[in-house]
Protein backbone atom coordinates (compact mmCIF):
# COMPACT_ATOMS: atom_id res chain seq x y z
CA UNK A 1 0.00 0.00 0.00
CA UNK A 2 1.32 3.47 -0.91
CA UNK A 3 1.11 5.63 2.31
CA UNK A 4 1.41 9.88 2.93
CA UNK A 5 2.37 10.76 6.01
CA UNK A 6 1.37 14.14 7.04
CA UNK A 7 2.47 14.32 9.94
CA UNK A 8 4.00 12.35 13.41
CA UNK A 9 0.95 12.43 15.72
CA UNK A 10 0.32 9.15 17.55
CA UNK A 11 -3.70 9.64 17.41
CA UNK A 12 -3.19 10.86 13.70
CA UNK A 13 -6.08 9.95 11.12
CA UNK A 14 -5.93 7.47 8.54
CA UNK A 15 -7.86 7.64 5.34
CA UNK A 16 -7.95 4.92 2.79
CA UNK A 17 -8.18 6.21 -1.07
CA UNK A 18 -8.05 5.30 -4.61
CA UNK A 19 -9.85 1.63 -4.38
CA UNK A 20 -7.50 1.73 -0.76
CA UNK A 21 -4.08 1.62 -2.47
CA UNK A 22 -3.39 4.93 -0.78
CA UNK A 23 -2.90 5.79 2.72
CA UNK A 24 -2.90 9.16 4.03
CA UNK A 25 -1.87 9.87 7.48
CA UNK A 26 -3.08 13.12 8.69
CA UNK A 27 -3.76 14.90 12.08
CA UNK A 28 -7.43 15.69 11.27
CA UNK A 29 -8.23 14.49 7.82
CA UNK A 30 -7.65 15.80 4.62
CA UNK A 31 -9.70 18.73 3.16
CA UNK A 32 -12.85 17.65 1.15
CA UNK A 33 -11.46 19.05 -1.93
CA UNK A 34 -7.98 17.89 -1.52
CA UNK A 35 -9.74 14.27 -0.93
CA UNK A 36 -11.89 14.53 -4.07
CA UNK A 37 -9.16 15.59 -6.12
CA UNK A 38 -7.27 12.28 -4.83
CA UNK A 39 -10.15 9.89 -5.81
CA UNK A 40 -10.61 11.55 -8.93
CA UNK A 41 -7.46 10.35 -9.93
CA UNK A 42 -8.78 6.84 -10.11
CA UNK A 43 -11.23 7.82 -13.31
CA UNK A 44 -7.92 9.17 -15.15
CA UNK A 45 -7.51 7.21 -18.37
CA UNK A 46 -5.15 4.19 -18.31
CA UNK A 47 -1.67 5.81 -19.26
CA UNK A 48 -2.27 9.10 -17.95
CA UNK A 49 0.62 10.69 -17.58
CA UNK A 50 1.46 14.85 -16.86
CA UNK A 51 4.50 16.04 -17.60
CA UNK A 52 4.66 19.00 -15.27
CA UNK A 53 1.75 19.21 -12.95
CA UNK A 54 0.96 22.83 -11.29
CA UNK A 55 -1.28 22.39 -8.04
CA UNK A 56 -3.08 25.35 -6.35
CA UNK A 57 -5.24 25.58 -3.03
CA UNK A 58 -2.86 23.13 -1.58
CA UNK A 59 -1.79 22.66 2.22
CA UNK A 60 -0.66 19.50 2.19
CA UNK A 61 0.77 18.56 -0.74
CA UNK A 62 -0.86 15.14 -0.44
CA UNK A 63 -2.50 15.42 -4.47
CA UNK A 64 1.00 16.07 -5.67
CA UNK A 65 2.62 13.17 -3.46
CA UNK A 66 -0.73 10.80 -4.72
CA UNK A 67 -0.01 11.64 -8.58
CA UNK A 68 3.63 11.09 -8.04
CA UNK A 69 3.62 7.57 -5.69
CA UNK A 70 0.55 6.30 -8.34
CA UNK A 71 3.21 7.61 -11.05
CA UNK A 72 1.49 10.10 -13.26
CA UNK A 73 4.14 12.78 -13.61
CA UNK A 74 7.46 12.49 -15.60
CA UNK A 75 8.17 15.63 -14.87
CA UNK A 76 8.22 18.73 -12.49
CA UNK A 77 5.73 18.48 -9.87
CA UNK A 78 4.91 22.09 -8.80
CA UNK A 79 3.33 23.05 -5.94
CA UNK A 80 1.86 27.12 -6.15
CA UNK A 81 2.02 28.62 -2.59
CA UNK A 82 1.56 32.63 -1.68
CA UNK A 83 2.04 32.09 2.12
CA UNK A 84 5.11 31.54 3.76
CA UNK A 85 3.84 29.19 6.29
CA UNK A 86 2.71 26.69 4.00
CA UNK A 87 5.40 26.99 2.24
CA UNK A 88 6.91 25.59 5.12
CA UNK A 89 4.92 22.96 5.83
CA UNK A 90 4.40 21.69 1.95
CA UNK A 91 8.67 21.50 2.11
CA UNK A 92 8.54 19.46 5.03
CA UNK A 93 5.95 17.20 4.15
CA UNK A 94 7.73 16.54 0.87
CA UNK A 95 11.05 15.54 2.65
CA UNK A 96 9.13 13.12 5.35
CA UNK A 97 8.03 11.49 2.74
CA UNK A 98 11.45 11.56 0.46
CA UNK A 99 9.68 12.98 -2.44
CA UNK A 100 12.63 13.95 -4.78
CA UNK A 101 13.28 17.43 -5.04
CA UNK A 102 16.34 17.19 -8.16
CA UNK A 103 16.28 14.93 -11.01
CA UNK A 104 14.16 14.55 -13.68
CA UNK A 105 11.16 13.70 -11.61
CA UNK A 106 10.58 15.90 -9.04
CA UNK A 107 9.20 18.41 -6.77
CA UNK A 108 9.44 21.71 -6.50
CA UNK A 109 7.88 24.47 -3.76
CA UNK A 110 7.30 27.84 -5.35
CA UNK A 111 5.33 31.22 -4.36
CA UNK A 112 5.57 33.15 -7.63
CA UNK A 113 2.57 35.83 -7.85
CA UNK A 114 1.62 35.31 -12.23
CA UNK A 115 1.15 31.92 -12.62
CA UNK A 116 1.48 32.46 -16.21
CA UNK A 117 5.17 32.10 -16.15
CA UNK A 118 4.82 28.47 -15.50
CA UNK A 119 4.29 27.85 -19.52
CA UNK A 120 5.06 23.75 -19.34
CA UNK A 121 2.45 22.92 -16.99
CA UNK A 122 0.42 20.78 -18.90
CA UNK A 123 -2.12 20.18 -16.29
CA UNK A 124 -3.85 21.80 -13.27
CA UNK A 125 -5.12 20.95 -10.13
CA UNK A 126 -7.01 23.48 -8.14
CA UNK A 127 -8.27 23.04 -4.82
CA UNK A 128 -10.94 26.00 -3.83
CA UNK A 129 -11.78 26.23 -0.34
CA UNK A 130 -14.34 28.99 0.89
CA UNK A 131 -12.75 31.67 2.08
CA UNK A 132 -9.04 31.12 1.05
CA UNK A 133 -9.18 33.64 -1.82
CA UNK A 134 -11.81 36.68 -2.91
CA UNK A 135 -13.77 36.16 -6.45
CA UNK A 136 -11.42 38.64 -7.97
CA UNK A 137 -8.14 36.47 -6.88
CA UNK A 138 -9.72 33.55 -7.90
CA UNK A 139 -10.51 35.20 -11.33
CA UNK A 140 -7.33 36.82 -11.93
CA UNK A 141 -5.52 33.44 -11.36
CA UNK A 142 -7.74 31.69 -14.14
CA UNK A 143 -6.83 34.71 -16.47
CA UNK A 144 -3.16 34.02 -15.89
CA UNK A 145 -3.35 30.21 -16.02
CA UNK A 146 -5.19 30.94 -19.50
CA UNK A 147 -2.94 33.53 -21.01
CA UNK A 148 -0.86 33.71 -23.62
CA UNK A 149 2.26 31.39 -23.49
CA UNK A 150 0.14 28.73 -21.89
CA UNK A 151 -0.14 25.19 -23.79
CA UNK A 152 -3.38 24.89 -26.18
CA UNK A 153 -4.85 21.58 -24.02
CA UNK A 154 -3.68 22.06 -20.43
CA UNK A 155 -5.55 20.36 -18.82
CA UNK A 156 -7.56 22.19 -15.50
CA UNK A 157 -9.34 19.65 -12.73
CA UNK A 158 -10.66 22.17 -10.49
CA UNK A 159 -12.61 20.85 -6.91
CA UNK A 160 -14.28 23.49 -5.21
CA UNK A 161 -17.16 24.49 -2.08
CA UNK A 162 -18.49 26.75 -4.16
CA UNK A 163 -17.98 28.39 -7.58
CA UNK A 164 -18.47 32.50 -8.86
CA UNK A 165 -20.55 32.75 -11.43
CA UNK A 166 -18.11 35.32 -13.93
CA UNK A 167 -15.14 32.62 -13.20
CA UNK A 168 -17.30 29.85 -14.40
CA UNK A 169 -18.17 31.96 -17.20
CA UNK A 170 -14.45 32.61 -18.42
CA UNK A 171 -13.71 29.21 -17.83
CA UNK A 172 -16.70 28.05 -20.23
CA UNK A 173 -15.01 30.79 -22.92
CA UNK A 174 -11.08 29.79 -23.04
CA UNK A 175 -11.66 26.08 -22.44
CA UNK A 176 -13.15 23.08 -24.44
CA UNK A 177 -14.71 19.55 -23.01
CA UNK A 178 -15.65 21.63 -20.02
CA UNK A 179 -17.53 19.03 -17.45
CA UNK A 180 -19.30 20.77 -14.38
CA UNK A 181 -20.46 18.33 -12.19
CA UNK A 182 -21.69 18.16 -8.15
CA UNK A 183 -20.19 15.39 -5.57
CA UNK A 184 -21.27 14.98 -2.19
CA UNK A 185 -24.38 15.43 0.10
CA UNK A 186 -25.86 17.90 2.76
CA UNK A 187 -24.28 15.69 5.11
CA UNK A 188 -20.20 15.53 3.75
CA UNK A 189 -20.74 18.62 2.10
CA UNK A 190 -21.55 19.47 -1.91
CA UNK A 191 -18.49 19.95 -3.88
CA UNK A 192 -18.20 21.36 -7.46
CA UNK A 193 -15.86 19.36 -9.92
CA UNK A 194 -14.70 21.13 -12.87
CA UNK A 195 -12.42 19.93 -15.46
CA UNK A 196 -11.78 21.17 -18.77
CA UNK A 197 -8.64 21.68 -21.28
CA UNK A 198 -7.28 25.47 -22.46
CA UNK A 199 -8.62 26.07 -26.15
CA UNK A 200 -8.42 30.03 -26.76
CA UNK A 201 -5.38 31.01 -24.75
CA UNK A 202 -6.50 34.99 -23.73
CA UNK A 203 -3.92 37.66 -25.62
CA UNK A 204 -1.27 39.83 -23.37
CA UNK A 205 -3.39 42.41 -25.18
CA UNK A 206 -6.90 41.45 -23.90
CA UNK A 207 -5.72 40.14 -20.53
CA UNK A 208 -7.58 41.84 -17.56
CA UNK A 209 -4.87 44.07 -15.22
CA UNK A 210 -6.02 43.96 -11.55
CA UNK A 211 -3.93 45.35 -10.09
CA UNK A 212 -5.46 48.65 -8.60
CA UNK A 213 -4.34 51.93 -7.10
CA UNK A 214 -5.23 54.00 -4.49
CA UNK A 215 -4.53 57.82 -2.47
CA UNK A 216 -4.16 57.67 1.31
CA UNK A 217 -2.16 60.12 3.73
CA UNK A 218 -1.51 61.45 7.24
CA UNK A 219 -3.29 64.67 8.39
CA UNK A 220 -0.76 67.65 6.94
CA UNK A 221 1.00 65.64 4.48
CA UNK A 222 0.60 65.45 0.89
CA UNK A 223 -1.19 62.12 -0.31
CA UNK A 224 1.24 58.92 -1.55
CA UNK A 225 -0.61 56.64 -4.35
CA UNK A 226 -0.13 52.74 -3.63
CA UNK A 227 -0.59 49.78 -5.71
CA UNK A 228 -1.98 46.47 -4.56
CA UNK A 229 -2.62 43.19 -6.39
CA UNK A 230 -5.13 40.57 -5.95
CA UNK A 231 -4.33 38.50 -2.64
CA UNK A 232 -2.95 41.46 -0.90
CA UNK A 233 -5.09 42.36 1.90
CA UNK A 234 -7.07 44.78 1.69
CA UNK A 235 -6.47 45.06 -2.33
CA UNK A 236 -7.72 48.10 -3.93
CA UNK A 237 -8.12 50.13 -0.68
CA UNK A 238 -6.83 51.35 2.54
CA UNK A 239 -6.85 49.21 5.34
CA UNK A 240 -8.39 51.51 7.96
CA UNK A 241 -6.91 49.86 11.16
CA UNK A 242 -3.67 50.46 10.04
CA UNK A 243 -3.98 53.75 9.05
CA UNK A 244 -5.60 54.12 12.26
CA UNK A 245 -2.49 52.41 13.62
CA UNK A 246 -0.01 55.14 11.75
CA UNK A 247 -1.99 57.92 12.03
CA UNK A 248 -1.41 57.27 16.04
CA UNK A 249 2.28 56.81 16.00
CA UNK A 250 2.79 60.04 13.71
CA UNK A 251 0.83 62.02 16.34
CA UNK A 252 1.78 60.38 19.59
CA UNK A 253 5.37 59.37 19.26
CA UNK A 254 8.57 61.14 18.74
CA UNK A 255 10.33 59.58 16.36
CA UNK A 256 14.34 60.40 15.89
CA UNK A 257 16.24 60.38 13.67
CA UNK A 258 17.83 56.59 11.65
CA UNK A 259 15.03 54.93 14.48
CA UNK A 260 14.63 51.05 13.22
CA UNK A 261 10.72 50.56 12.72
CA UNK A 262 9.46 46.79 11.99
CA UNK A 263 6.35 46.62 9.82
CA UNK A 264 5.11 43.30 10.77
CA UNK A 265 2.30 41.74 8.55
CA UNK A 266 3.13 44.88 6.25
CA UNK A 267 0.78 43.95 3.36
CA UNK A 268 1.40 46.29 0.78
CA UNK A 269 3.39 48.94 2.87
CA UNK A 270 1.32 51.87 3.68
CA UNK A 271 1.95 52.09 7.38
CA UNK A 272 5.64 52.21 6.64
CA UNK A 273 5.34 54.04 3.61
CA UNK A 274 3.41 56.60 4.80
CA UNK A 275 5.77 57.18 7.94
CA UNK A 276 8.82 57.08 5.75
CA UNK A 277 7.46 60.15 3.25
CA UNK A 278 5.82 61.77 6.28
CA UNK A 279 8.96 62.20 7.83
CA UNK A 280 12.19 62.21 5.74
CA UNK A 281 13.95 63.87 7.43
CA UNK A 282 14.17 61.30 10.44
CA UNK A 283 15.89 58.87 7.85
CA UNK A 284 13.75 56.16 9.28
CA UNK A 285 14.95 52.73 8.79
CA UNK A 286 12.09 50.54 7.84
CA UNK A 287 11.91 46.76 7.61
CA UNK A 288 8.62 45.45 6.06
CA UNK A 289 7.95 41.81 6.65
CA UNK A 290 4.63 39.68 5.68
CA UNK A 291 3.80 36.00 5.20
CA UNK A 292 1.71 36.51 1.93
CA UNK A 293 3.94 36.88 -1.55
CA UNK A 294 1.10 38.75 -3.11
CA UNK A 295 1.47 41.18 -0.07
CA UNK A 296 5.21 41.17 -0.89
CA UNK A 297 4.65 41.38 -4.68
CA UNK A 298 2.38 44.60 -3.97
CA UNK A 299 5.30 46.24 -1.21
CA UNK A 300 7.88 46.13 -4.00
CA UNK A 301 5.85 48.16 -6.57
CA UNK A 302 5.25 50.86 -4.11
CA UNK A 303 9.11 50.70 -2.65
CA UNK A 304 9.79 51.78 -6.23
CA UNK A 305 7.55 54.52 -6.39
CA UNK A 306 8.44 55.80 -2.81
CA UNK A 307 12.43 54.37 -2.29
CA UNK A 308 13.44 55.22 1.16
CA UNK A 309 15.91 52.80 3.56
CA UNK A 310 13.76 49.70 3.84
CA UNK A 311 14.82 46.08 3.75
CA UNK A 312 12.16 43.53 2.89
CA UNK A 313 11.55 39.93 4.50
CA UNK A 314 8.85 37.44 3.16
CA UNK A 315 7.99 35.24 6.46
CA UNK A 316 5.59 34.08 9.43
CA UNK A 317 8.37 33.81 11.92
CA UNK A 318 8.98 37.56 12.95
CA UNK A 319 12.18 37.42 11.56
CA UNK A 320 14.86 40.34 12.64
CA UNK A 321 18.09 41.11 14.89
CA UNK A 322 17.01 40.93 18.50
CA UNK A 323 16.99 43.68 20.30
CA UNK A 324 17.27 45.98 17.55
CA UNK A 325 13.87 48.00 17.17
CA UNK A 326 13.08 51.13 18.48
CA UNK A 327 9.21 50.80 16.86
CA UNK A 328 7.06 47.94 15.97
CA UNK A 329 3.96 48.48 14.38
CA UNK A 330 1.21 45.50 14.66
CA UNK A 331 -1.87 45.39 12.62
CA UNK A 332 -2.55 41.51 13.43
CA UNK A 333 -5.41 39.92 11.05
CA UNK A 334 -7.90 37.75 13.37
CA UNK A 335 -9.63 34.96 12.38
CA UNK A 336 -11.45 34.24 15.29
CA UNK A 337 -8.59 33.75 18.14
CA UNK A 338 -5.54 35.61 18.74
CA UNK A 339 -2.68 32.95 17.75
CA UNK A 340 -1.71 35.31 15.82
CA UNK A 341 -2.13 38.54 17.71
CA UNK A 342 0.39 36.29 20.06
CA UNK A 343 3.09 35.61 17.94
CA UNK A 344 3.14 39.66 16.69
CA UNK A 345 3.76 40.10 20.15
CA UNK A 346 6.40 37.74 21.27
CA UNK A 347 7.64 39.19 17.87
CA UNK A 348 7.60 42.15 19.38
CA UNK A 349 9.40 41.15 22.82
CA UNK A 350 12.25 39.54 21.17
CA UNK A 351 13.16 42.48 18.13
CA UNK A 352 12.31 45.66 20.43
CA UNK A 353 15.02 47.24 21.95
CA UNK A 354 14.52 48.10 26.03
CA UNK A 355 12.47 51.09 26.27
CA UNK A 356 11.43 49.88 22.41
CA UNK A 357 7.49 50.76 21.58
CA UNK A 358 4.79 48.37 20.29
CA UNK A 359 1.81 50.11 18.56
CA UNK A 360 -0.84 47.36 18.16
CA UNK A 361 -3.87 48.30 16.57
CA UNK A 362 -7.30 46.06 17.27
CA UNK A 363 -11.21 46.19 17.68
CA UNK A 364 -11.38 45.46 20.75
CA UNK A 365 -8.50 45.95 23.52
CA UNK A 366 -9.25 43.90 25.94
CA UNK A 367 -7.37 40.55 25.15
CA UNK A 368 -4.40 42.33 23.48
CA UNK A 369 -4.14 44.33 26.58
CA UNK A 370 -3.93 41.07 28.43
CA UNK A 371 -1.64 39.34 25.96
CA UNK A 372 0.97 42.57 25.69
CA UNK A 373 1.27 42.55 29.88
CA UNK A 374 1.36 39.06 30.05
CA UNK A 375 4.63 39.61 27.41
CA UNK A 376 6.25 41.99 30.05
CA UNK A 377 5.31 45.01 27.53
CA UNK A 378 4.23 48.44 29.82
CA UNK A 379 0.87 49.80 28.77
CA UNK A 380 1.44 53.56 28.22
CA UNK A 381 -1.79 55.00 26.66
CA UNK A 382 -4.55 53.68 24.17
CA UNK A 383 -6.19 55.89 21.46
CA UNK A 384 -9.83 55.16 19.60
CA UNK A 385 -9.87 55.64 16.17
CA UNK A 386 -11.51 55.03 13.34
CA UNK A 387 -13.68 52.00 14.90
CA UNK A 388 -10.30 50.89 16.20
CA UNK A 389 -8.50 50.75 19.60
CA UNK A 390 -4.74 51.85 18.65
CA UNK A 391 -2.63 50.21 22.11
CA UNK A 392 0.95 52.03 22.97
CA UNK A 393 3.08 49.46 25.18
CA UNK A 394 6.89 49.67 25.71
CA UNK A 395 9.19 47.17 26.58
CA UNK A 396 10.22 46.66 30.30
CA UNK A 397 13.83 48.06 30.44
CA UNK A 398 16.30 45.93 31.83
Amino acid sequence: MLTVNLTHHPHARKELLLDRSLRVVSRSGLNPTERTLIEELGSLPEGTAFASPLFLGGRTGALAMAVWLKGLATGTLTLLTWDAHTRGILRRNLEDNRAPTVGPLAFAVETETDPSRFTAADAVFWQMTKGDETAETQLALLEALCAEGAPVGRAFRICADELNPTFLERFRKVCTKVSLRQVGDKKTGILRLLSGRLASPIPAERRPNHAADFEVSLRGHDPITLTTLPGCFCHRRADMGGLALTETVAEQIELSEGDRIMDMGCGCGMDGILLATAFPEKRLRLTYQDSDARAIASLRRNLARYPHNAEVTFSAEGEGEAGTYDLFLANPPYFGDWRIAEAFIAAAARLLKCGGLIAFVCKRPVRPTELLGAAGFEILNSFPRRGYTVILAGKEKA
